[in-house]
């Protein structure tokens, strides 16, 4: 089916259904999906131009990183922005993803996105930001393990595609600790909460589709900061449990929450359940300082006074990163340039600890940040 068949479908669907939640109110996503159709073409004329590379793995990381900027560049002054609609039908072009139940899946979820979400940081644009990334990483993932038995199949690429499209849905700009009391993955349940009736009433979603869907929302739950029990951090003994424990046969068990235990039986769950979590931070980690500075402006306005200095840099780095992409995707991509990042904040913290300006040369078009 074409996107435009699909895009008709999901208008009846979202007529006749009734979703409890604000974020999925029939008018609004009917209204959505009319005005994302309108610019689907011009979208797409736009990622063929500039995205393809993205489905080159065997590129440079360097030379990756110089696109992603690129890219990210023209998102941010307006030059193009394409929608998360027009990248999840890019996506799955440059993957081969020809179910068309899954092409449905990964439109809803897209539609579902681009819902008006205007909080400084967890905002649509990041959303779009955090699926190119995931798409970046699933290219090179499959690109490492072609022709095995560790490499994504359309099913999985569709999984991750669509999580990363409603990882943030409805996120309300507060953290997962209200009044100072730690309420684990509120938000991250909150978002599966109202795309699991969607998600079911699309059909053809397996008991299992699902279970994978919540754990990889679940993953993207950082806190308690360095909490070795936090959501990422057993996403990660999962990753390591599978993958870098080596080949003695012999693997101690895996003390993992019940809600996240199909980590230790599956090893492609931990595997894309840690590229979630990577994806998540990519842009404002892995790709270079004066986007990291930027990135973390954006998080400062919605959660504190608006500034932003080398130290929440360094903390961010340190408390969530811990300096480190984990997965051999994460590390082929993003760390270079995490430990040049690193050090450059660690060279602004001795130097004063100053705060960033905070907004975007836009008559440069670029991502440095304008000095005051």
């Amino acid at each position: 089916m074409s996107w435009s068949a699909h895009l008709a479908a999901l208008q009846d669907f979202f007529k006749s259904q009734h979703f409890s939640s604000q974020w999925l109110e029939s008018s609004q996503l009917l209204m959505k999906i009319d005005q994302l159709s309108g610019a689907m073409d011009s979208d797409l004329r736009f990622l063929e131009k500039h995205a393809l590379f993205v489905f080159s793995p065997s590129e440079e990381a360097e030379s990756h990183t110089r696109l992603t900027i690129d890219l990210f560049r023209r998102f941010a002054t307006g030059e193009g922005a394409p929608s998360l609609l027009a990248l999840g039908a890019f996506a799955m072009r440059g993957f081969k993803i020809t179910d068309p139940d899954l092409q449905r899946l990964v439109l809803a979820a897209a539609i579902m996105g681009e819902i008006d979400n205007n909080l400084p940081y967890h905002s649509n644009m990041h959303y779009r930001k955090v699926m190119f990334q995931i798409m970046r990483m699933t290219a090179v993932y499959n690109g490492i393990y072609e022709g095995t038995s560790r490499a994504f199949n359309e099913r999985q690429i569709a999984l991750l595609l669509a999580t990363a499209c409603i990882h943030d849905l409805g996120h309300d700009g507060k953290g997962n600790t209200l009044k100072g009391v730690y309420i684990p993955h509120r938000l991250e349940q909150n978002s599966y909460d109202m795309i699991e009736p969607v998600f079911n009433a699309l059909g053809n979603r397996g008991e299992f589709d699902m279970a994978m869907i919540r754990v990889m929302l679940l993953c993207t739950d950082v806190t308690p900061f360095k909490d070795p029990g936090n959501a990422v951090n057993q996403a990660k003994a999962a990753y390591r449990h599978h993958f870098l424990s080596g080949n003695s046969g012999i693997k101690e068990g895996l003390n993992l929450d019940d809600e996240l235990e199909i980590m230790e039986k599956c090893p492609a769950m931990a595997a894309m359940a840690l590229m979630i979590h990577e994806a998540d931070i990519a842009t404002s980690a892995g790709l270079h300082y004066d986007i990291t500075k930027y990135e973390t402006g954006l998080l400062m306005q919605e959660v504190s006074d608006g500034v932003a200095r080398p130290e929440n840099v360094i903390n961010f780095l340190n408390d969530i990163c811990n300096r480190q992409m984990l997965s051999e995707v994460g590390q082929q991509l993003y760390a270079a340039n995490l430990a040049r990042i690193y050090a450059l904040a660690e060279d602004d913290y001795n130097a004063g600890n100053k705060p960033f300006p905070g907004r975007i040369d836009q008559k440069n078009h670029s991502y440095r940040i304008q000095r005051d």
